[in-house]
């Protein structure tokens, strides 16, 4: 959550609220309260009051707080006060919409939560921006938690965005960053024609923390502009079609409509392109199941193969050139059974992908056959 100086918040953790006197650094502000004391308070610790939000009007409420007076050259006049103010508010950026290509190519409606580095060159070090993006065509409403414990969990922020946009929701320096591996997101969604009320959603996610010291692990995405990691919440897509109810007077799959017949899912190596003829197969669990927390090691160990092989046959049998696929570091074993198999496949090549873009966690194939 960005807040600036003259935003009305609510405390989370106590009764009342104030107006924001001064942003002292990205994880905290000075906060005016009712009485005109100006009190230090950490951003994840307040909500900010916007009518025009969606999320800001569940929580509408006047604070009629006492702005203290600055002195100095940076006071403004009595009579100018309102005008400044009307400034400030017609400066208010609107809504941080995505590129328009990056909507018309959409394929499947996706919420996504990025972490970017603010220096690209050095991707594992200094502050990163945290995103959340709504790739979909509906209004958003979310909710966000982080897990502090065993069933424990601490609000941190919660708004609404709109069909399309991203939303900023902190700036953190890299120590915080365990903060924001393990948590919840909840989602209301919004249209104003439906032909069915979609339920609320809720997504536990949990990062591997050693992406973040991988440089190999931050690419570049037209969803933010730069090179950043980017975690898929919810496919909305696909949850729709796992959750829609099947009509009683559906007609069994023989006697369905001729011209059904024949569509199927694109191979799966077409969701890791990257560009023509290339693609990048990240095979950590947490990109392959949203929610892998009930398997065993052997169980993880096996989809991770199985996905592995899956999409190496499909670049060989669609044309394609290179494929680097990312196993991590880890204990190596998941390394040990990708060269075992590959040793065993005819008409490639494979070596280590190269580690300035990758890290030292990667194999990249090559299907000479194909050209």
């Amino acid at each position: 959550m960005k807040l600036q100086p003259g935003d009305k918040v609510k405390f989370l953790n106590t009764t009342g609220g104030g107006v924001v006197t001064k942003v002292l650094d990205s994880r905290m502000v000075l906060v005016a309260d009712e009485d005109g004391f100006e009190v230090p308070t950490l951003i994840s610790e307040l909500v900010k009051i916007d009518p025009s939000d969606a999320g800001g009007r569940f929580f509408k409420e006047d604070f009629s707080t006492p702005v203290p007076v600055k002195q100095g050259k940076d006071q403004l006049p009595d009579q100018h006060e309102d005008q400044g103010n009307r400034t400030r508010e017609e400066e208010e950026p609107g809504p941080d919409y995505l590129p328009p290509a990056v909507i018309r190519k959409r394929t499947s409606e996706d919420i996504f939560l990025a972490f970017v580095p603010h220096d690209q060159k050095w991707l594992i070090t200094g502050s990163v921006d945290v995103f959340l993006i709504n790739n979909t065509s509906y209004d958003v409403i979310y909710n966000l938690f982080h897990r502090t414990g065993p069933g424990h969990y601490t609000g941190v922020d919660y708004g609404s965005l709109f069909a399309g946009t991203r939303h900023l929701l902190a700036t953190i320096n890299r120590e915080l960053l365990p903060h924001w591996t393990d948590g919840s997101l909840q989602f209301l969604f919004h249209k104003e024609q439906l032909e069915e009320v979609i339920p609320p959603f809720n997504s536990e996610f949990q990062i591997d923390g050693t992406k973040f010291l991988n440089e190999g692990s931050y690419r570049e995405s037209t969803l933010v502009n730069a090179r950043g990691i980017i975690i898929r919440i919810i496919s909305l897509t696909r949850y729709l079609e796992e959750n829609r109810p099947v009509p009683k007077d559906t007609p069994p799959p023989l006697l369905q409509d001729s011209r059904s017949i024949g569509k199927t899912e694109p191979p799966l190596i077409f969701h890791h392109q990257t560009e023509p003829r290339k693609a990048v197969v990240d095979l950590h669990i947490h990109e392959l199941i949203e929610d892998p927390s009930n398997l065993q090691q052997a169980e993880i160990l096996e989809f991770q193969k199985k996905y592995f092989i899956r999409c190496l046959d499909g670049a060989r049998t669609h044309h394609f050139l290179k494929v680097v696929f990312i196993h991590g570091v880890g204990n190596g074993i998941l390394r040990t059974v990708l060269i075992d198999h590959l040793k065993k496949t005819e008409g490639i090549e494979w070596f280590d992908a190269p580690m300035f873009a990758y890290g030292v966690g990667a194999l990249e194939v090559s299907i000479p056959h194909n050209l």
